[in-house]
């Protein structure tokens, strides 16, 4: 389809996302759980051609230090949609086929290749029985969160601070009254979570942390009936690792496009 034939929309068509989302549930997760639980922090960018919508850019602006953009559709809206991005800096998660399209749209960038991993087969024990430590946070817990992200400037634990609790599905592993390790569920979705967030302060690592907190989000997820998924650097083999003792496999790639925001999945 030629570039001219696409019409750019600050919108998006929500039957058609339903419709792409049965056909696709982890690739349309963030666009359909954003749309209803944070109207405030998302835009989007519709590319609709003269029979339906050829793709999306959701754009999210929860994170304090940049946009971070889910792209959706391939070559054919890839002009389009690359010069519909939002001006440096900013993050870009797309297709592998439209890197080329956004670097020069947004360049000069940095790029990691992304694992979308979805777990498989039987999560197997409880997080309990790897560390008693790992529960879900709660609103009395905000304080722990707070402080315990004050101490950490990794770009995963930026959003934590801005958190509720008690309306977001979170997990720590305490040793006593001290925060060492999180993880969140991002998008729950009846058929589809998403986890993300996962950190272990380095002090604490090598300890099964990690596992024990991926555990409990998975088994929660597991629970409500859902799909389990995750992304994860194709080039950090012990985060791998981790995913993969807890049951995850890879399923498709991505490409986090990293323009001028100095972030890092």
């Amino acid at each position: 389809m030629a570039a001219e034939a696409i019409d750019l929309r600050p919108t998006i068509d929500r039957a058609w996302l339903e419709r792409a989302a049965a056909e696709d549930p982890i690739a349309h997760a963030f666009a359909l759980w954003d749309l209803d639980r944070y109207p405030g922090r998302v835009r989007f960018v519709s590319a609709v051609g003269p029979a339906t919508t050829e793709g999306y850019l959701l754009v999210w602006l929860g994170h304090p230090s940049a946009p971070i953009v889910h792209w959706f559709g391939g070559t054919d809206a890839a002009r389009a949609l690359a010069d519909a991005l939002p001006p440096r800096p900013l993050v870009a998660i797309v297709p592998e086929e439209v890197g080329t399209a956004v670097e020069r749209a947004r360049g000069p960038v940095i790029v990691h290749r992304l694992l979308g991993l979805v777990a498989e087969g039987d999560p197997g024990r409880e997080a309990e029985d790897f560390a008693p430590g790992v529960r879900p946070l709660t609103g009395d817990d905000r304080a722990y969160l707070t402080a315990w992200a004050s101490r950490h400037r990794e770009p995963v634990v930026a959003e934590y601070p801005g958190l509720d609790p008690d309306l977001e599905a979170i997990w720590g592993f305490f040793d006593g009254p001290r925060l060492l390790g999180v993880v969140r569920a991002a998008v729950r979705l009846s058929t589809v979570w998403l986890l993300a967030g996962v950190y272990v302060e380095p002090a604490a690592r090598g300890r099964g942390i990690g596992l024990a907190l991926v555990h409990a989000a998975l088994s929660a997820g597991r629970r409500a009936g859902a799909t389990v998924a995750l992304y994860v650097r194709e080039d950090r083999p012990a985060a791998r690792t981790v995913y993969e003792r807890a049951g995850f496999r890879p399923q498709h790639r991505r490409l986090w496009i990293d323009a001028g925001a100095d972030l890092e999945p």
